[in-house]
């Protein structure tokens, strides 16, 4: 490879997916046979080295035609699964944990590999011998089996608790950025490589599109694993009271459930048997478990806080938080197909005084209802974790064709952005019946007494929740995405502002409901009448949309910084699409066009 291609100079070719290729991978200063996975942008490609199993993002000026002669030689990488084994606890995706025991042991490694099945198609069914730390070889599948992390794939095997598990192939990905979190499988290429961090996007985070454009990312905890609980079709319900959490969270399990609940305990009871982890295991906040209670029976749960000998868990069927001992843990998801069936509620239109719950109100709730059989009279139908939340609102907008004064908080794009509808800026005290009626001064009342509001455990994908920013304060925002695991850090966006950060769990808080009455202040939006140029020779192309060189986001930044703009929206569905213009009435995108930085759209 390096004879024919280290003098050859990039080729003009319209490279398209499926093309076969050599492609130099500037990390291992190599030439590597490949084929073409996806086109990202003008001058940036996916690319699947089949040689070594990994998959690249290269520029195009680094690929080149494949010689014929170098289509005859067969691949050298060879796609694998391991073979007599299950994921724990019935569900058919293998935890993050699995996958970074695997890595550990194969990333880099010389292995012996045993085919089991020779006349199957890829993947190949293997058994994967290699060295441990004490330099003895060992059966990874056995291993894992060992570990708690995997059972015997056996038809007779009570231990599957959700039944015959069909033979399905899922893709995997073994890059850092989707090993943190829960999900993937085991099949993957001999020839095993570690991919860098992705690095920090310092001008912008793309929001939910960044998020479609990758592969998802891997399940962040027992939120992911299960289900969310079954709300009852009826707006009135008989429930009886399982507990009620120290932040007056109310949780019920509906009476039409209980026969459900029991049927689900007693196959857990004779289908689930194991003595609890033995050996040293690195729990995770948000994992799923199996909890051994103080009355010998098995629960499903969470790990909600770490630390110590003792972990604090939950009860996701019956919402009760307690500290057990790791001994008393596994680190399984159980029945992932059955959504927990106690249902976390809170009082309508009941805010306790000081706006957080004192213990002597938790104890008098915990005294009328714990145990007791009630009638649930559902209100709104919220969704989220503790407290139960709705999503944001968002403000009203101008009719279609209206102009409107904007300003601009947050630029993601050329083509998307972020703004605030100056016209509705208003003094909303002069109409307020009470200084905490203002979103104003709400987030005053949030800021001073921040200490009492507890911690965010749920990292759903939209949950609204508080966010400390760099100046100290603490801001309305919603989470993203799970950015880290271990140490939990999260991508997250203003809602009254737009723009994003990358924050640390221990800056984050649950947000009072209250906060939620208020509709978000920044709107996201599409600007009409242009489109990525189809000629684009800049090369610095922004990393989360490579559509768009760094020039035209510059450019465009020159355009809307410090003006006076205006708007006009030209729809609201499916997306928010306006036209943007400057303070002398002018398309801001004009700029772009005439800098060669963008075409017209048709």
């Amino acid at each position: 490879m390096a004879t024919i291609y280290e003098e050859s100079q990039p080729e003009s070719v319209k490279w398209e997916t499926s093309m076969h290729c050599a492609v130099y991978v500037r990390d291992w200063k190599q030439w590597q046979r490949g084929q073409i996975s996806r086109i990202v942008s003008e001058t940036t490609a996916e690319v699947m080295l089949y040689d070594s199993g990994a998959v690249k993002t290269v520029d195009v000026s680094c690929l080149r035609k494949l010689e014929e002669n170098m289509k005859i030689m067969r691949t050298l990488a060879i796609e694998c699964s391991l073979v007599d084994i299950r994921p724990t606890g019935g569900s058919m995706q293998w935890t993050a944990t699995v996958c970074e025991c695997v890595s550990y042991y194969l990333t880099d490694a010389q292995a012996k590999i045993i085919i089991q099945e020779s006349d199957v198609a890829c993947p190949l069914p293997v058994k994967i011998l290699c060295k441990d730390e004490a330099g003895q070889f060992i059966d990874i599948s056995e291993h894992l089996i060992k570990k708690g992390l995997a059972f015997r794939n056996r038809r007779t095997d009570k231990a599957d608790v959700a039944g015959s598990i069909p033979k399905e192939h899922l893709e995997v990905h073994l890059e850092q950025e989707n090993s943190q979190l829960d999900g993937c499988n085991l099949e993957t290429a001999c020839t095993l490589n570690s991919a860098a961090p992705e690095k920090d996007i310092t001008v912008s985070e793309r929001e939910h599109k960044s998020n479609q454009a990758e592969e998802p990312l891997l399940q962040s905890g027992v939120d992911e694993v299960y289900k969310p609980p079954v709300i009852p079709e009826t707006k009135i319900f008989q429930a009886v009271v399982s507990c009620v959490g120290h932040d007056g969270t109310i949780y019920v399990i509906p009476v039409s459930l209980a026969n459900e609940l029991n049927k689900l305990m007693t196959e857990i009871q004779c289908n689930f048997k194991c003595l609890g982890l033995l050996e040293p295991y690195c729990w995770k906040k948000g994992e799923a478990c199996v909890i051994r209670g103080s009355d010998t029976v098995w629960y499903r749960g969470k790990v909600t806080e770490l630390g110590g000998g003792a972990l604090q868990v939950q009860y996701i069927d019956r919402g009760s938080i307690e500290k057990i001992p790791q001994c008393h843990l596994y680190p399984t998801a159980l029945y992932t197909d059955i959504p927990p069936f106690c249902l976390p509620c809170e009082l309508y239109k009941t805010v306790p005084i000081g706006n957080f719950w004192q213990q002597d109100a938790i104890d008098l709730l915990q005294e009328l209802l714990t145990d007791e059989e009630v009638e649930i009279h559902v209100q709104e139908l919220l969704e989220g974790d503790v407290p139960v939340l709705p999503p944001y609102t968002l403000p009203s907008l101008p009719v279609p064709g209206d102009t409107f004064p904007v300003r601009v908080t947050h630029l993601v794009s050329p083509k998307e952005v972020c703004f605030i509808n100056v016209s509705n800026i208003v003094d909303r005290d002069a109409n307020s019946s009470s200084a905490l009626e203002s979103l104003d001064e709400a987030l005053k009342w949030c800021n001073k007494n921040v200490d009492f509001l507890p911690p965010l455990t749920n990292f759903r994908t939209e949950m609204p929740c508080l966010v400390e920013y760099n100046d100290g304060l603490w801001y309305r925002a919603k989470l993203l995405a799970v950015k880290e695991f271990d140490p939990v850090k999260v991508l997250i966006q203003f809602v009254d502002y737009g723009n994003f950060s990358v924050v640390p769990a221990s800056r984050l808080r649950q947000i009072p409901s209250h906060l939620l009455h208020y509709p978000v202040q920044a709107v996201r939006a599409l600007l009409a009448g242009f489109r990525p140029p189809v000629c684009d020779k800049n090369k610095k192309r922004i990393p989360y949309c490579p559509e768009w060189s760094m020039e035209a986001l510059w450019a465009m930044m020159e355009c809307i910084e410090g003006k006076q703009l205006s708007a006009s929206i030209l729809a609201v569905s499916p997306e928010v699409t306006i036209s943007l213009y400057d303070d002398d009435q002018n398309l801001v995108h004009m700029k772009l066009i005439e800098l060669g930085f963008a075409d017209m759209d048709e």
